[in-house]
């Protein structure tokens, strides 16, 4: 695999692994050297053919915010 390839794919890889963990797509993708959620969005559909907010949807439906059970409050 060629360089620029290879750090496109490792900053989709940091930025998932950021968003996986609960950081919003806007921090995770600047923390991963992109410009904006757009640009992040934008990468990630053209490498994987997926965008960062489909693969959300399983992601949390499996570990749940225990902030949103009922009777609580998010800070």
């Amino acid at each position: 695999m060629a360089l620029r390839p290879y750090l496109r794919w490792l900053r989709l890889a940091l930025a998932l692994g950021a968003v996986s963990r609960g950081a919003s797509l806007t921090d995770a993708a600047h923390a991963a050297g992109f410009a904006d959620a757009a640009h992040f969005t934008r990468t990630m559909r053209r490498h994987f053919g997926v965008t960062p907010g489909s693969l959300l949807v399983p992601l949390r439906s499996r570990h749940p915010d225990p902030s949103l059970e009922a009777g609580t409050t998010r800070p």
